[in-house]
């Protein structure tokens, strides 16, 4: 019983975080920002789909075919802010770090959904001869590899047992006052 209220809540909130970044992605011009509430917005879907498999799939397709629709559009977007970047930093219009930085980020995006597109491996060529480095694309911890499941009965049986520890230790404490 503790089990299901537990997962109940842990799917509503679940839920919760996937619509808010939802929204925080639908908000945002930020490319990067955009691309990792995406990514988050992703992973809770699924998440709570692995939680509670007995939900409609149908709205959980429609959502996840909506964020990868938006991803699209923005990796389009991310494209192009990217050479931006770029050109900003080879074109010394500021400081070289503070534009490369966001760059490799968004390349580490671009190279994770496009590895084969050519304009991303070039944007990754400039990135390296301008001595920047990509940091490695990080996904969205699954649920599923947090959470494990207890056995059916687990938490019953351990109650029990402890009542009859107590009721032992109880009796075991009667007899020394006698």
């Amino acid at each position: 019983m503790f089990r299901r209220w537990a997962e109940t809540r842990l799917y509503r909130k679940t839920m919760q975080v996937a619509i808010a970044q939802l929204r925080r992605a639908a908000r945002t011009a930020n490319v990067l920002d955009k691309l990792q509430a995406l990514n988050v917005a992703e992973q809770k879907l699924r998440d709570a789909q692995w939680l509670s498999p007995d939900e409609d799939k149908a709205r959980f397709e429609a959502g996840l075919g909506e964020v990868a629709r938006s991803r699209g559009q923005t990796l389009d977007q991310a494209i192009a802010a990217a050479e931006r970047l770029l050109e900003a930093a080879e074109g010394k219009l500021g400081e070289p770090a503070a534009m490369l930085r966001p760059a490799g980020q968004i390349l580490s995006f671009l190279n994770h959904y496009l590895p084969e597109d050519v304009r991303v491996e070039v944007l990754h060529a400039r990135l390296l001869k301008l001595g920047a480095e990509q940091p490695p694309y990080t996904p969205v911890p699954a649920l599923s590899e947090m959470y494990h499941r207890p056995a059916g009965a687990a938490g019953c049986g351990s109650a029990i047992g402890l009542l009859a520890l107590a009721v032992a230790a109880a009796g075991a404490v009667m007899e020394l006052l006698r």
